[in-house]
């Protein structure tokens, strides 16, 4: 059989037809539930950061400042000599940043006193540092007219309690107010 190409009249009329129909455009919103709980994860943990962040610069502000009173009372011992005077100075400093980060140490007194000092600070080698002769004076030197340590042993044992000193645990902490 011979193809025959049809006639005009067979042919189908293609004005007829529709043009193609595309998708519409895939638009990145809204976006999968995955993607918004990466995003909810990403901005808690950026805002935990940053509230971590600032209470750890309130409390290196606190012992910075805690820091800069002890060493412009050391030097204002050095130019007048008052062993005493910096002995109650270097008290009150200690005693002051405990107000903020071991509250329930500022009204201990005497061994107690000691006692809580020597506990907090992490390192043997630290704890050398308060002597006997320095305990009995920030023990009961702050009472006497006239106390002997060695100032410069006090300057540098409060200097690194303030840098070292270890978070306060409560539950193991007894020691009476009145030694």
């Amino acid at each position: 059989m011979p193809t025959t190409s049809p006639t005009p009249a067979e042919r189908p009329d293609l004005s007829q037809l529709k043009d193609i129909h595309l998708p519409e455009a895939i638009t990145d919103w809204p976006i999968a539930y995955g993607w918004w709980l990466l995003l909810a994860f990403i901005i808690i943990s950026v805002l935990t950061g940053l509230y971590f962040w600032q209470i750890k610069r309130k409390q290196e502000a606190s012992k910075k400042s805690a820091l800069q009173l002890l060493d412009r009372q050391y030097a204002q011992f050095k130019a007048n000599d008052d062993a005493l005077l910096f002995l109650q100075q270097s008290n009150q400093i200690l005693k002051r940043f405990c107000l903020q980060k071991h509250p329930h140490a500022a009204s201990l007194s005497g061994s107690s006193w000691v006692n809580f000092l020597t506990a907090r600070l992490p390192k043997e080698n630290h704890k050398a540092l308060f002597n006997d002769s320095l305990k009995q004076a920030i023990g009961q030197g702050l009472y006497q007219q006239a106390c002997q340590f060695d100032v410069h042993n006090l300057y540098q044992a409060c200097s690194i309690w303030l840098k070292h000193n270890k978070p306060s645990d409560t539950k193991n902490e007894t020691g009476s107010s009145h030694d």
